[in-house]
Parts: C-alpha cells; sequence; structure tokens
C-alpha cells in the first residue's frame, strides 16, 4: 500500500535533491517565457513546492524539447511551449532531433494566443495587402524574422509571394531585428508585442484569428486579405516520455486546477492569451490534427527542411 500511495501522488522526490521544474524551450523575455512563467507560479501553489523556470533555448526549441523528453517521468520536470512551433520542426528539420507527439506527453493545452505580424514603424507598407503588392514586385527580397513557426510562411504560401526566412532562437531577438529595421517582419504574440506597438516602436499590419483586436480595430486580420487563410497559435504543457497513469492524472489535475483561477485567466489576457484548457486527451487529439494541417502548408509552402 505505501508503494502504491507514493505513485498516486504523482511526485517522487528521491530524485537526488532534484529541483522541480517547468521548462521553456526559448529565450527569456518572450511570450512563452511570459506565460510559462504565470503557469509555473501557478501550477506551484497547486503541487506545494516551488517549480523553477528553467529556459533552454536552441534548435527552434528542440534542445529543451529533447531535455524534457529524456527527463524521468515523475512529475518533476515539465515543459512550457507553443504547441504548434514544436510540431513545425518536425517538417523544417533534417536532422530529427524527436518527433512530438511520440516523444513527449500532452499534459495541458493552456491558452490560444492573440497573435500580429509587426513591421518597424518606418517600414514602407502600412498593412498586409500592401506588404503583399510589394512581395510580388520584389521576390525573394522582402524578409521575415523566423523562430520554427510557420504562420508568414503560410501566409505567403497562400498569397504566392517569395519571402526571405531569417531564422533567430525566439521571437524576442527577432522583434529586436524587425524594430531596428534589419528584418522587415516577425509573427509576435500580442503579449510580446504589446508594449512596442503602445510606444510606437513597432506597428502592426495584421493580426492572425477570426476578429480585430479591440486594441487595435483598424489593424485588418490576415483573412481580410487572404480568406482561404488558417492558422492558429496555441500553448501547451508536455511531460517525459513515458508518462502515464496516476502521474499523469496529478500532473494533469494541478495543471487544470492552475488555469482555472480568475487571476491567472485575467493574466494571460492582459497578455495577449485566452486561457483555453483541455485535458491530455483532447490535447493529443487536437495536436494531432494540427499536425496534419501543418504538413498540408509545409508542402504547399515548398518548404524543405534544413
Amino acid at each position: 500500500m505505501a508503494g502504491a500511495a507514493l505513485v498516486a501522488t504523482g511526485l517522487v522526490r528521491a530524485q537526488g535533491g532534484r529541483q522541480a521544474a517547468v521548462v521553456v524551450p526559448y529565450t527569456p523575455g518572450g511570450s512563452t517565457d511570459l506565460l510559462g512563467r504565470l503557469f509555473a507560479d501557478a501550477y506551484s501553489t497547486q503541487a506545494g513546492e516551488k517549480y523553477i523556470v528553467e529556459n533552454r533555448p536552441g534548435a527552434n526549441g528542440m534542445l529543451g524539447s529533447a531535455h524534457v523528453s529524456a527527463a524521468p517521468p515523475d512529475g518533476r520536470t515539465l515543459m512550457y511551449t507553443y504547441g504548434n512551433l514544436m510540431l513545425n520542426q518536425e517538417f523544417l528539420m533534417k536532422e530529427q532531433r524527436l518527433q512530438p507527439l511520440r516523444d513527449l506527453v500532452p499534459v495541458a493545452r493552456t491558452c490560444i494566443i492573440q497573435s500580429v505580424i509587426v513591421a518597424a514603424p518606418g517600414f514602407p507598407a502600412a498593412n498586409l495587402r500592401e506588404f503583399i503588392a510589394m512581395a510580388r514586385k520584389n521576390p525573394g527580397k522582402h524578409s521575415y524574422a523566423y523562430f520554427g513557426d510557420l504562420g508568414i510562411a503560410s501566409v505567403a504560401a497562400e498569397a504566392d509571394v517569395q519571402l526571405l526566412r531569417v531564422p533567430y532562437k525566439g521571437g524576442l531577438p527577432g522583434m529586436m531585428d524587425v524594430m531596428a529595421g534589419t528584418v522587415d517582419i516577425i509573427t509576435s504574440s500580442l503579449a510580446q508585442a504589446q508594449s512596442m506597438l503602445r510606444a510606437g516602436k513597432l506597428k502592426a499590419l495584421a493580426v492572425y484569428g477570426d476578429e480585430r483586436l479591440r486594441e487595435w480595430p483598424d489593424v485588418p486580420t490576415v483573412k481580410e486579405v487572404l480568406p482561404d487563410f488558417r492558422a492558429l497559435d496555441y500553448q501547451v504543457v508536455m511531460a517525459p516520455k513515458g508518462m502515464q497513469g496516476a502521474v499523469l492524472a496529478q500532473v494533469a489535475q494541478r495543471a487544470q486546477a492552475a488555469l482555472a483561477g480568475a487571476e491567472i485567466r485575467q493574466a494571460f489576457l492582459e497578455r495577449g492569451a485566452v486561457v483555453a484548457p483541455l485535458g491530455p486527451e483532447e490535447t493529443l487529439a487536437f495536436m494531432e490534427a494540427d499536425r496534419a494541417r501543418l504538413a498540408k502548408v509545409v508542402k504547399v509552402a515548398r518548404i524543405q527542411p534544413e
């Protein structure tokens, strides 16, 4: 009975004092980091111990993902990340470090991200329609900062334009170069971009999703320019390979409880994210459907693994 009780708690502590952690596979300061820290604090309250945030950037999130995949599946190492960016890497990287839905276990979908395409204030295009027109006149000249997302690649494929992709380890470094005019545009979460948008250091060309944002009602949606466009940014909690049974059930329950409070929902909303939790099985099904959509985008965009 004592052994069963230990498994039921879900958190085996006899790991040489190993610190409980939520891994964020991107650089500090980006939207994943900001929201991941909110989640980690709320999860810590549910777990009754501190889960630190551990940033492990590199290889478009795959270094952190590989670290989590190899961790003991005892609930003391979790990952907070973009679900769609993680799935992208299966199609974008020649060297397959891992396959997310095989080598990691979905715990929860946490939220849907309000995202925007932004440029420097002095960039000639005032909106996405004008940017597409510029790109058509100058194939391959205009650039976008890329940190593992397929948002702008999807836009380019739908609009049938050629853009130059400039890789970055995270969204924040890419945004800094966009703000400086080194790169033309980037997809950003509202959480990451809104302070610079409000300060006039960036301008929004378009927003993802079905509706315009309340804060910027004059900025069109991508779908207003490209009616058949479909893309969704969302974030998830993933666990090491092999987590199952009572341990997974408890970790998932704590994740759901962490997302249930009005305070965290408001904090997410203020950072451009709408809390939209799903449990492990629902998250897996959602990500499998998204993976199929991404495979189509890669094929249409003729993107080759690098």
